[in-house]
């Protein structure tokens, strides 16, 4: 006690005893305040809770016939690619087409000197006269007992030769002249004016491109869908849309990639389309009933699978699980869905599976709109923004 009064006695000590009690009761009195005001504060927002409903917009869905492809890189080429190549030794002595035209079937490319061509003809022609003379005499004379069964042989074979000479000959004059095996474009060159050619030499490159091929290579999985004869689309490398029809389908893989070579002919009349252009082809492998959504709706279940969230007739939230069929810029195609669903489309992320919810049915028709990138209050009295999506169909990029 002596001590506590010494103690009391001094200033310094005896002030901060005091601010010490009087914080330790300041802090007392909040803690026990806060205590008893706790069970109420819980108990009205049970309250709110339990009078409020969740609302969410949704919009009634109608399945849609949807054709189902396989996208797959590819390539335009010619229908027909020839080597036109020299049947005859000789000079080029003209070149009637030049490189990049077009040309008709049997069009002259090519000509090679005639040199002393046309006189052998000439001679041959004049031999084969001259023999078909000497078998008909023949003829005669064994007709009056005149002439031997091996002289008339022997006739025959001259007659034979004689023919043959000549036609040789016609061969190779109608050979000094190069022509287009069908019509198509001169692409390339391989001779100038002047150049000493040698049988079986190439003259000049020879392209068909009407129909022009898109071609491409699809993998073992997928080539037993495609339907050979069905119309199939491409995206050119500069944007450009062509189609045609799916008219081969290859038999047998590459040895490398395992994978089947498919063309589609598309008409070219005016050749504006080119050999080599890089491309993006669809091609048909059957139908199916999808619905178009907005990717944003899509979600993932507990078990990470793939679905949208929709309700059924109490207006409960039910999670449906999709198959995507196909991406496009317009949105995404999607099987697995009742005919006619009710897809939630605004608050889907607010809601949780079972839970019944206030619904705002969206009057409009067709596809789905893109909902708020920044959705508001969706409870009653909220109000929440929406998107339209692009119509604009598109090939995948």
């Amino acid at each position: 006690m002596k001590f506590l009064s010494n103690l009391w006695g001094q200033r310094n000590y005896r002030v901060a005893l005091i601010v010490t009690l009087l914080a330790l009761l300041w802090l007392g009195s909040g803690l026990l305040g806060e205590s008893g005001a706790a069970p109420e504060k819980v108990l009205q927002g049970n309250s709110a809770d339990a009078g409020e409903s969740l609302r969410v917009k949704a919009r009634r869905l109608q399945a849609q016939p949807y054709t189902t492809r396989v996208v797959v890189n590819s390539r335009t080429e010619p229908n027909r690619a020839v080597q036109v190549r020299a049947e005859l030794d000789g000079v080029i002595a003209a070149l009637p087409v030049a490189e990049g035209r077009r040309v008709e079937a049997d069009e002259v490319i090519c000509e090679i000197a005639a040199e002393d061509r046309p006189e052998r003809l000439a001679k041959a022609r004049a031999a084969l006269r001259k023999a078909e003379l000497d078998y008909a005499g023949a003829q005669k004379l064994q007709r009056k007992g005149l002439q031997s069964e091996a002289a008339m042989a022997q006739q025959e074979v001259a007659l034979a030769s004689a023919r043959a000479d000549f036609r040789r000959a016609e061969v190779d004059v109608q050979n000094l002249q190069v022509r287009a095996p069908f019509a198509g474009v001169v692409n390339s060159r391989a001779v100038e004016l002047g150049d000493f050619i040698r049988r079986g030499e190439e003259c000049a490159t020879v392209l068909d491109l009407d129909p022009i091929l898109v071609v491409g290579e699809v993998s073992e999985t997928q080539v037993a869908s495609l339907q050979q004869g069905g119309i199939a689309s491409a995206r050119l490398q500069l944007g450009e849309v062509v189609e045609g029809s799916l008219r081969y389908i290859s038999q047998q893989a590459h040895p490398v990639t395992r994978a089947y070579r498919v063309e589609v002919a598309v008409a070219n009349p005016r050749g504006q389309l080119r050999s080599g252009i890089s491309a993006r082809m669809a091609l048909p492998t059957g139908e199916v009933m999808a619905h178009r959504i907005n990717a944003s709706l899509l979600t993932l279940d507990d078990r990470g699978d793939l679905g949208v969230r929709i309700l059924d007739g109490d207006q409960r939230v039910r999670f449906a699980n999709v198959q995507l069929v196909s991406d496009e810029n317009a949105g995404v195609w999607v099987t697995g869905l009742p005919p006619q669903p009710t897809i939630i489309t605004v608050g889907q992320e607010y809601v949780s599976v079972g839970e019944q919810v206030a619904v705002e049915l969206e009057q409009s028709a067709g596809d789905l709109p893109a909902p708020s990138a920044a959705l508001g209050d969706t409870r009653e009295g909220g109000q929440a923004g929406e998107m339209t999506a692009s119509q604009d169909e598109a090939l995948p990029q």
